[in-house]
């Protein structure tokens, strides 16, 4: 047997959150080893070509940039030397089956201005108002439920939390996000609008409390950015910083088991043998304790609970621009609610689904021809359902006849090369259990309280990162887990 290396922290898991805490530690002058299975870096956020095609496979949305930026500003570097964004002020382009379509701006005047060719001034104030709470709800409670390690019961009587209970036990977290949004703003259209926002956690939005009605101000009052060189040069900038600074990355690691040891934990791969004082998991906790920790009664408790949404993924290279497609666009359902009842209850392909569409090349033109457009075109699927052939093809007839019915194109003789990434893929390619893009669903009002930790107590010097633990997916958020990973660890000593 081959002896072990010794580290201070081993992380599993390369992506955005592993490749953040792996930085982290090292601006504190452990000896880090990051550990990935698959062949390069980055997880979701990965990137694939296809003649003078690429798309980004996984998260389009880019908020919060500064979470990026810390990361460089650790070392003392400047991470524009590393990594460029802007801010793009169009949020998003939504189209509903009437025919009625109009951008969303993040710039106060330029969206009202929009908004009064289709509402009323009653219907634009109220919009206008519930952003403005939006970020006082943020402001108000954004820092106990997201910038800090799970509440528990132990925490109910602090005088921090005392001081929020009118915002933490009111209206708003205890009816759901739906019922929130109705009484908010009325129009149907609206409510439609902003309950999609409960798909940014992959969520259910007739179930989950009306506080993550807080979702849009990270896009809508602090702003919607793009990467120049797309989504994959997050992590194709962060992989460059750990490699100058020393942090030692393992690709191409197979699964690895790790066993508890008095001085911490022994890590095997593939590649051998490594030990550390800390031990971070940056995959999916579900399959982490199934797999890698083989703790059989953590399993099994963990994974009776709700898994958040999947999604069938079509990746199109498409001949010809098509002016009426943004960065950012949603083709609605008729029945939006039917469609969560579809894919949380009945656990079924939609009937009916509601199509988001991301073309990076309107704003990368390296992305695509110049004649060409690159469509990442996503439905949500049910986590651990893996279409059959005969589903994939309705599903993907069903996308393309209703854009060609809305928008007026004949766009299948436009695709000139077609993939896709369904539950199965994203799972074995990931790790995500069931295919379930952000781990648990927050479909109870008290999903917050019960999502995994960043820690668990059966497990001293063992710490949780990623979206599928606290606070939850999405770029920010997972940026946001890895700094109080950071913290607990320097706390531990």
């Amino acid at each position: 047997m081959k002896d072990s290396k010794k580290y201070d922290t081993v992380v599993i898991g390369g992506g955005l959150s592993g490749i953040a805490t792996a930085l982290r530690r090292k601006a504190h002058g452990d000896k880090v080893l990051l550990i990935e299975k698959n062949e390069k870096l980055g997880g979701k956020l990965d990137a694939f070509t296809w003649g003078d095609y690429r798309w980004d496979k996984g998260p389009s949305l880019f908020t919060i940039p500064h979470l990026v930026d810390e990361l460089f500003e650790l070392f003392g570097k400047n991470s524009r030397d590393y990594f460029q964004h802007h801010l793009h002020n169009e949020n998003c382009r939504y189209h509903f089956n009437d025919g009625t379509v109009f951008t969303f701006f993040g710039e106060s005047e330029k969206r009202k201005k929009e908004l009064s060719k289709y509402f009323t001034q009653d219907e634009i104030e109220k919009v206008e108002k519930y952003i403005e709470n939006i970020a006082k709800t943020y402001d108000a409670i954004g820092d106990l439920f997201i910038d800090a390690p799970k509440l528990s019961l132990k925490d109910a009587f602090k005088t921090k939390i005392l001081k929020q209970y009118p915002k933490i036990v009111s209206r708003q977290m205890l009816n759901s996000l739906n019922a929130y949004n109705e009484r908010k703003l009325g129009n149907n259209k609206l409510v439609q609008l902003f309950n999609r926002f409960g798909t940014y956690n992959g969520s259910n939005p007739y179930k989950m409390s009306g506080l993550y009605s807080m979702i849009p101000h990270l896009e809508l009052n602090l702003g919607t950015y793009f990467p120049v060189g797309g989504m994959r040069s997050i992590v194709d900038s962060l992989e460059r910083l750990a490699k100058e600074e020393g942090v030692e990355v393992l690709t191409n690691a197979g699964d690895s088991v790790v066993e508890k040891n008095p001085l911490g934990y022994k890590v095997q791969t593939g590649e051998g043998f490594f030990e550390a004082k800390n031990l971070v998991c940056a995959i999916d906790h579900v399959n982490f304790y199934k797999h890698i920790m083989r703790d059989t009664d953590l399993f099994e408790k963990y994974e009776k609970e709700e898994r958040s949404s999947s999604a069938i993924v079509f990746y199109w290279a498409i001949n010809k621009k098509f002016d009426q497609i943004g960065l950012h666009n949603i083709f609605f359902s008729e029945d939006y609610q039917h469609e969560f009842a579809e894919l949380f209850d009945l656990k079924q392909p939609l009937s009916e689904p509601t199509i988001y569409i991301h073309n990076s090349s309107v704003l990368e033109k390296n992305d695509a021809p110049e004649n060409g457009q690159n469509w990442f075109v996503m439905v949500h699927s049910p986590a651990g359902v893996e279409p059959t052939d005969s589903q994939l093809q309705a599903v993907r007839d069903l996308v393309a006849k209703k854009l060609e019915r809305i928008l007026n194109i004949d766009i299948v003789n436009h695709i000139i090369f077609e993939d896709y990434w369904s539950m199965a893929q994203v799972e074995s390619v990931t790790g995500s259990y069931k295919g379930a893009l952000y781990g648990g669903a927050f479909n109870t009002k008290m999903s917050s309280f019960k999502r995994h930790g960043n820690t668990h107590k059966k497990y001293k010097n063992l710490f949780f990162t990623g979206g599928s633990v606290h606070p939850g997916g999405g770029i920010p958020l997972v940026l946001k887990s890895s700094k109080i990973v950071d913290h607990l660890i320097s706390q531990n000593g």
